[in-house]
Order: C-alpha cells, then structure tokens, then sequence
C-alpha cells in the first residue's frame, strides 16, 4: 500500500537511525524538556533535537514492520533494507550502544520510555522496554527469517558488528523473549565460519531521488528560506493575524459546527432533541424555556467561566 513512498521513507529512516548509532549528542541532555535556556535560538534548537531524537525512536518500529512484510515487499525493498541500508548492522549497533539508556554522575540508571526517562535500579535497567523489544524482535526478524537470509549479504564488517550483540544474551532477556534462544544458537555457529564470498544479484531497482532532489533545489538558499518562514509563520503582521484569528472563528463557528453533527443535539435538562441554545456562552442545548430554567442552577456556573473566558481571548486579540 505504501508504493513508492516506502523508498523514501526507508532512506528517511536510515538517516534518523545513523544519527542515533554515531552518539554525537548528549541523549539525555537533547530528550529533557525540563532543560531551561534563556537564548529563544537556543531553545528552537534544544526543542528541534528533543523531536528528531523521538522520531528518530519511532522509525524503529518502522524498520522492524517492513521486515516483519519482507515477503510482501518488492525484492527491491528487502535489498534496500538488508543491504543498501544494511539496517541489521544499524539495529546490532542500537542494541550495542543503546541511546535510550545512560548512566548518571551519581551512578543512577535512567531509562527513555514513553518520551521521558526513568530511573531505575541496576537490575530493572535488563528489563526490556517497549522500544527495546522491537529492537530485538527487528534483529530475529532480519537474521531468522528464510526469507531474509536468502537476501542478506554477510561481510567482514557487518558480521563483527552483528556478533558482538553475544555480550548481550543473559538469561532476564532470554526469559521475557524465549525467542532470542534460536538468535543466540545462530550467532554462535556464524562466529565458526568465515564470511562466505557473497556475489550480488542484479536487481534493478527505484532509486529514491526526492531528498537528493530538494537538497539541490535548495541548495546555498536555506537562509532565504529561513527567513521567509520567520517572517510569514512565525512573525505575523497584525492585518495577518487577524485575518487567521477570522478563519479559526469560521472554521469553530457553533452554527457550523452543529450542522456536522450526526445526531440532532439533546436537551441539557430532559434528553430531547434540542433546537434552542444558551445565549451566553453557545454550548448547551434546550428543548424550551422551561427545561432551561429547571438547568439553570447546574448550568450557572460553567456558562459564566465560559462566556469570561471567550471575552478575555476577545480582549488579547485586539490588543494584539
């Protein structure tokens, strides 16, 4: 289903996963929102490396589900992954060097989960988390399966670094992933043999030219970009936002919104179909006069709170 894009979207996750497995960056520092900066280009660029190191994260999962597919793939994707990218090395390399754990000064452990870390004691640091799952579960998939061994060229150099993830096998991951048995019994017997001399199929594959394609477009004009970003998004005139402010009305006008509805809005009061509103804050719905004098005592307090609440915004944007 995902056509063409699937090429681009594997050249995007090899990038993401490449800056991840050379460690250049402080990961605990980069994914910490609590970081304070006074500098507004600091923070810009602190929040910036907060989002590519999660989304750097989720292209795991990515990678580990096309090769769960590999069968349902063109052979030029699995080549793609196996070979161009090489995405078994990448995922021995996470699992070697894991950027979602680090240890701190004062010898704590700290664990990345759920965008945020969390510290824990050295025996719950083996616990495997999510993310590490699908790390372990993308390698069996990759060295495991028929399919992708057919496909699979071993060398001297991705085979090292494929058989150093042998220091990681202990019996707390062997139990909460028995699989990993069979990836253990396998990575003993390719460390007995040589690299076999590997002669590569022709494939004739889709190249993926639209990254390469914008970087030449763009190339020495990313500061003319910048700026008109900064001055079209992020500095807006007051004609401008107003103008935005106009469209966000539209767009979250009552009237317009209760004519999407499926169902015909209900009295507060009774659950009938309701075609009067209240005049204040033009939320809650009433079938007639009387059910809304009965509601009155619930509803009191809340159209208040709401009818301030739209005035203050009122207020701020015309001031701004």
């Amino acid at each position: 289903a995902a056509g063409d894009a699937l090429h681009y979207l594997l050249q995007y996750c090899q990038h993401k996963l490449v800056w991840l497995v050379a460690g250049e960056e402080d990961w605990r520092e980069v994914s910490t929102e609590s970081t304070k900066v006074d500098d507004a280009k600091e923070e810009l660029v602190k929040r910036h490396k907060k989002i590519s190191f999660d989304v750097a994260l989720k292209c795991v999962a990515v990678v580990r589900y096309v090769g769960e597919h590999s069968k349902d793939v063109s052979l030029g994707i699995t080549t793609r992954v196996l070979n161009t990218y090489d995405f078994p090395a990448i995922f021995a390399g996470l699992i070697d060097n894991p950027p979602w754990l680090c240890r701190e000064d004062n010898g704590e452990w700290a664990k990345y989960d759920n965008s945020k870390w969390n510290k824990m004691s050295h025996d719950e640091v083996r616990n495997f988390s999510k993310l590490e799952g699908q790390v372990w579960i993308g390698m069996l998939q990759f060295l495991m399966s028929e399919h992708c061994q057919r496909t699979y060229q071993l060398n001297s150099s991705n085979q090292a670094t494929i058989l150093k993830l042998r220091a990681h096998f202990h019996p707390q991951i062997l139990n909460q992933l028995p699989a990993l048995v069979d990836l253990q019994r396998y990575l003993e017997e390719l460390s007995l043999v040589s690299t076999p001399a590997s002669r590569p199929p022709l494939i004739l594959e889709q190249v993926p030219e639209f990254y390469t394609a914008l970087e030449n477009k763009s190339k020495g004009k990313w500061s003319d970009i910048a700026h008109k970003h900064y001055k079209e998004i992020f500095c807006m005139s007051k004609d401008r936002l107003k103008r935005q402010a106009d469209k966000f009305a539209a767009t979250y006008d009552m009237d317009v919104m209760s004519d999407l509805l499926s169902e015909p809005p209900k009295c507060e009061n009774c659950g009938e179909s309701a075609a009067k509103r209240c005049s204040s804050c033009q939320t809650s719905w009433y079938c007639g006069r009387e059910c809304q004098v009965k509601h009155w005592p619930k509803h009191k307090e809340p159209c208040k709170l709401i009818t301030k609440t739209v005035k203050n915004a009122a207020k701020e944007l015309n001031k701004s």
